[in-house]
């Protein structure tokens, strides 16, 4: 088995290679779809919409972010010594 990849656009139940393709006429293939689809751009509250409340987190995740993503002593620790 031999596997080339190249671009092609589809029209009408015909697809039309982009990229050169380098085949004997008459070669059976098996074609493997993968759509090309510009990415949407999503603006940011519309990013923190679709993933508020999915993630978890501790109870004190605001209060004590420096401890949890900088390695520092809580907040809380601090006062109790």
């Amino acid at each position: 088995m031999i596997i080339k990849t190249i671009r092609a656009h589809f029209t009408a139940s015909v697809f039309e290679p982009i990229d050169k393709i380098d085949l004997k006429d008459g070669t059976d293939v098996i074609l493997s779809i993968i759509i090309n689809e510009p990415e949407k751009s999503e603006d940011l509250w519309a990013v923190l919409d679709k993933y508020t409340g999915i993630i978890e987190g501790p109870p004190d995740w605001s209060s004590e972010h420096d401890h949890y993503i900088h390695g520092t002593s809580k907040k809380g620790q601090l006062n109790k010594e």
